[in-house]
C-alpha cells in the first residue's frame, strides 16, 4: 500500500486540482490516521488512501 501511495504522489502534478487530506478514527484500541491524495485526471476523478 506505501508503493501505491508514494506512486499517487509522483503523478499528483499530473492532476487537476490535487488535495492531500488525512482520515483520523477514533476507537476503544486507540487513534488511526490514514493518508488520502486525491485529484482529476480529465473527467475522473482518482483518490488514493494508505
Amino acid at each position: 500500500m506505501k508503493r501505491l501511495l508514494i506512486l499517487a504522489l509522483l503523478a499528483l502534478p499530473g492532476c487537476e486540482d490535487p488535495a492531500l487530506g488525512i482520515g483520523a478514527t477514533i476507537s476503544g484500541g486507540g487513534v488511526s490516521v490514514s493518508p488520502t491524495v486525491s485529484g482529476r485526471v480529465g473527467d475522473v476523478g482518482v483518490a488514493v488512501s494508505g
